[in-house]
């Protein structure tokens, strides 16, 4: 099946989609926070903590506005807006679970003031917190297991924890029970409440066929979410209720529908097969769906709700359907960042998905990427706690952050980490090359302190440790903060093993509590050592003093020693020395990521990409030993620096796919921009099967062309339609920073 063969966009949808982004450009601010505070603090303040949460956010939500739109088939949207939807909302409590954990991490951990005075402040990122978001553990990230509201209703939900509770004598599993039935039952309510406009319109209405198209809604919404789908277009309504209340408690970032076709197909199929439905009538229905999760966030491309197609499914089967092909007939019909749809791609898919992929990557209008199931579920199921039918259902939360779908606890994306910056202050002995800030770090006088290479590489890799095992005690602080003051009823119902245990999501009762964070920089610090082992100690053509003050000096004065430093092999180049020194770096980074248990026995997983933190971690650094300039941006994921992709992308390639995929148990991401001049589907589709056959795990990119690139940073008026790949996501070019454009502008583009 081709692009776009049996499904076009119609008039209906293309109104709908331009009034739907009118609608959310902003969206109307949401009087949620006003209704749950009241609640909180007023209504239900004599309350039992646990009560007073669960009825507040039920308050907030039967009293969420009823709106209903001209033309839809789809019904129930909320006011997308409240106070930066992108990463948290309101914490209910005498205290914000973030204000109760950063104190506590203040006082707590030992370190943590130290840690985050290493990182500078700069005018990208304010505050000295560079290296953790904000510097605090961040919620989001996962998706729920929405096909039990598919398959039995909310009702059959409601029953299972009416059982539960009738025969919990845990306190805490009770409260958690009470608290799941107390706001399911308001999602109930706030679904009635739209019967009853529906039916107030219907009445009012003089149009026939208006009439029709209401008295339509009423019975779907009289059935669904309460009670079991039976057609596609109860499941997609059914999935679409239940994610706008459940978005409604968790408006997170990343928080995504996760395995979408997989658990829509089954009601599609019974009725393409008897043609009660047709292919452009299902991507009627599926377009509506992706407007509207659009809609709710528009103005933010970051926030990413993410659909993975394809791939494999518990059993090892074939899990591409002609609904696969179906959404990306429809998002690429749509000029729309959300929901972004990624493809998951293994050696089980046809050659005509395969195919499909290729094509919506190189055509997609840069909102594709394509993830290897055989080498991505292998490396989930590394250190033998998860099965290959959990590890299949994987899903992107967000950007790439992985985890099997509806299993984990929202902690999954938490914090990044700037390692180049632990490389300079080891290497100056403590100066931040920025600013000339001293900070205590573990060799006082830094690479004049080490005898030799594998005494100052010791060093670095104990300094990292330090850093990561201080920010991974915070974070069991956060998890504890947030299972006292932000328990989510809702999501954690429809998480696995959440119920068995009595427990919200993140007070340990999801299958799987892994916390996950981001090491930046990875290969600017590879190829620093590289360059620091040979000139310093093999080659000796620069003592420690010199190269460091070169490096202070921005290498002005030191043009000779530049040009040599240039000179020696970078990662990515296919240099063996070069390249091994990449792995060490990646493994360690890795081995110290796996040597810790979370409060919950569970891990911290690494997740490897950018996203658009290319040029703010650039800035904070000063010039390296490598070469690089001060303030450049670092490199994306586990794609080499654009110097050490001289020898063209097949071997970029190589020496990347040679790095240790298998420890990445939370996603590695690439970048690989392509001239669009050069590029075409044969050898995109040799270029793929190459970085997936030799052991790659994710792969995007950009096909634009620069010359358009750098037309939109003069003209961004005439260029509104512009979508490129950022690092994770797609966004609006001119929306961007400018910090981001230019990183997209000048990243390499090859060409052979």
């Amino acid at each position: 099946m081709n692009k776009g063969q049996g499904f076009q966009l119609t008039p209906r949808l293309r109104r709908m989609a331009a009034a739907a982004v009118r609608w959310g450009s902003p969206p109307p601010e949401s009087d949620r926070l006003a209704n749950q505070t009241k609640a909180f603090f007023e209504l239900y303040k004599d309350l039992p903590l646990r009560e007073r949460q669960a009825r507040s956010l039920a308050y907030a939500l039967s009293r969420e506005p009823v709106r209903v739109f001209p033309e839809e088939c789809l019904q129930g949207i909320v006011n997308g807006r409240t106070p930066d939807p992108q990463w948290r909302h309101a914490d209910w409590g005498e205290h914000s679970a973030t204000q109760s954990a950063s104190s506590r991490a203040a006082t707590e951990v030992a370190g943590r003031r130290e840690m985050i005075d290493q990182w500078p402040e700069t005018p990208a990122m304010p505050g000295k917190d560079s290296f953790i978001i904000n510097g605090e553990g961040i919620p989001g990230h996962v998706g729920w297991n929405y096909q039990w509201i598919l398959k039995e209703g909310v009702h059959g939900v409601l029953e299972r924890h009416r059982a539960a509770l009738a025969s919990a004598s845990d306190p805490e599993a009770q409260a958690y029970y009470e608290g799941v039935l107390i706001c399911w039952e308001a999602a109930l309510d706030w679904n009635r409440q739209h019967v009853a406009e529906l039916r107030r319109l219907r009445d009012a209405s003089a149009n026939r066929s208006e009439q029709r198209r209401l008295a339509e809604s009423i019975a779907l919404l009289e059935r669904v979410p309460e009670h079991p789908a039976r057609t596609f277009r109860e499941a997609v309504q059914s999935f679409w209720f239940q994610w706008t209340v459940v978005m409604f408690e968790a408006p997170y970032g990343g928080n995504s529908p996760g395995r979408l076709d997989w658990f829509l197909w089954p009601y599609l199929q019974k009725e393409l097969e008897t043609g009660s439905l047709s292919y452009q009538e299902a991507g009627e229905l599926v377009a509506e769906l992706f407007i509207r999760i659009d809609q709710r966030v528009h103005p933010w491309d970051g926030h990413v709700n993410t659909i993975v197609i394809g791939g494999i499914g518990p059993n090892g089967e074939d899990g591409a359907t002609p609904l696969s092909f179906l959404m990306l007939d429809v998002f690429e019909q749509l000029d729309l960042t959300h929901p972004a749809v990624y493809t998951r791609i293994s050696s089980q898919n046809s050659e005509a998905y395969w195919d499909r992929c290729i094509e919506f990557l190189l055509h997609g209008g840069n909102r594709a990427q394509i993830l290897a199931d055989d080498t991505i579920i292998p490396a989930m199921m590394r250190d033998g706690r998860m099965p290959f039918e959990d590890a299949a259902m994987y899903m992107c939360g967000g950007c790439m952050e992985l985890s099997p779908h509806g299993m984990n606890s929202d902690l999954l994306f938490s914090f990044i980490y700037n390692v180049p910056k632990t490389l300079e202050l080891l290497v100056t002995g403590g100066e931040c090359l920025t600013t000339g800030q001293k900070h205590r770090i573990a060799m006082a006088k830094g690479l004049a302190d080490a005898g030799s290479f594998s005494t100052f590489y010791d060093a670095f890799v104990e300094e990292m440790a330090r850093v990561l095992h201080t920010q991974f005690r915070c974070l069991d602080i956060y998890s504890e903060e947030m299972a006292r003051h932000r328990p989510q009823f809702l999501l954690s119902s429809l998480v696995r093993d959440c119920l068995e245990k009595g427990r919200d999501q993140q007070d340990g009762g999801a299958r799987y509590s892994d916390y996950g964070g981001t090491p930046l920089g990875l290969q600017n610090a590879a190829d620093a050592l590289f360059a620091i082992k040979t000139a310093v100690f093999e080659e000796r053509f620069c003592s420690a003093a010199e190269l460091v003050q070169a490096l202070r000096a921005d290498f002005v004065g030191h043009r000779v020693l530049h040009r040599r430093l240039l000179g020696i092999p970078k990662y990515g180049m296919g240099d063996a020395g070069a390249d091994a020194m990449m792995s060490r770096v990646v493994t360690d980074v890795c081995t110290i990521f796996d040597s810790h248990r979370n409060r919950h026995g569970c891990r911290v997983k690494p997740i490897i990409f950018t996203f658009v933190w290319a040029p703010q971690m650039g800035k904070s650094l000063g010039a390296s030993a490598d070469g690089r300039k001060a303030g450049w941006p670092i490199a994306h994921g586990l794609t080499p620096q654009n110097s050490g992709m001289a020898q063209g992308i097949t071997t970029a390639i190589q020496s990347c796919t040679s790095m240790p995929h298998a420890q990445v148990s939370g996603g590695a991401s690439t970048m690989w921009d392509m001239d669009e001049g050069w590029i075409d589907h044969a050898r995109l589709s040799a270029i793929v099967r190459t970085f997936i056959d030799t052991g790659g795990q994710i792969f995007q990119g950009n096909t634009t062309n620069v010359a358009e690139l750098e037309e939109a940073l003069e003209n961004p008026d005439g260029h509104a339609h512009l979508i490129v790949r950022v690092g994770g996501y797609s966004a609006r070019f001119t929306s961007l920073g400018r910090d981001v454009q230019l990183d997209i502008v000048k990243r390499l583009r090859h060409a052979g």
